[in-house]
């Protein structure tokens, strides 16, 4: 095992790590929510700021998750054609795709990183009951970009250096299109 699946396999690690708190997260703004709603309707209490503490849950476990989606291969593509093509060509539209994604990606996260500089420089709050400062989330959230941005870029140069080698397989594994076993396989391996 080289250098660089030792790092994808320790970055896959904590893309789990943090699935798994992103969803904790998740159930944590859901039963918060819950509970506001409940306690408004019985006792006409509000519990302020259950709906600005879910978004913050919301951004961070979407951020979190980015990477473990990118590890796994689980973004979105049209495939109807690429089956048909020739092995090199998959693999080079492999590339030229996650490339696509993870330029897109990084400049999502440069963009947050602006954001975040001027939240933190301007010591910005909320501007509800909770006065929450924004760099708190904004800093988890932008730490769950970077994360995707690093890991898709580890990705790349494993993908170039297969290419290069002509392993058509590894670039499969590392970025492709899961085939239509792969799919089959991850379902029968789900609990029931």
């Amino acid at each position: 095992m080289n250098f660089l699946d030792k790092t994808l396999k320790g970055l896959d690690g904590i893309a789990l790590r943090l699935v798994w708190f992103g969803g904790a997260l998740l159930i944590l703004a859901a039963f918060i929510v819950t509970v506001d709603v409940i306690l408004r309707k019985l006792f006409n209490i509000s519990m302020a700021g259950s709906d600005e503490l879910s978004g913050y849950a919301f951004g961070i476990a979407t951020a979190g998750s980015l990477t473990y989606a990118l590890l796994h291969r689980s973004n979105i593509r049209v495939d109807a054609l690429y089956q048909h093509l020739p092995v090199w060509l998959r693999a080079t539209l492999d590339i030229f795709g996650h490339v696509m994604l993870v330029a897109f990606i990084s400049y999502v996260t440069w963009r947050g990183f602006l954001m975040l500089a001027d939240t933190w420089a301007n010591q910005s709050r909320s501007i509800t009951p909770l006065r929450t400062p924004l760099a708190i989330p904004q800093t988890a959230w932008f730490a769950g970009l970077l994360l995707c941005v690093v890991t898709g870029t580890v990705m790349t140069f494993s993908a170039l250096i297969s290419f290069f080698k002509r392993d058509w397989a590894a670039i499969q594994q590392t970025i492709g299109i899961k085939s239509l076993d792969e799919q089959i396989e991850e379902e029968a391996e789900l609990p029931s």
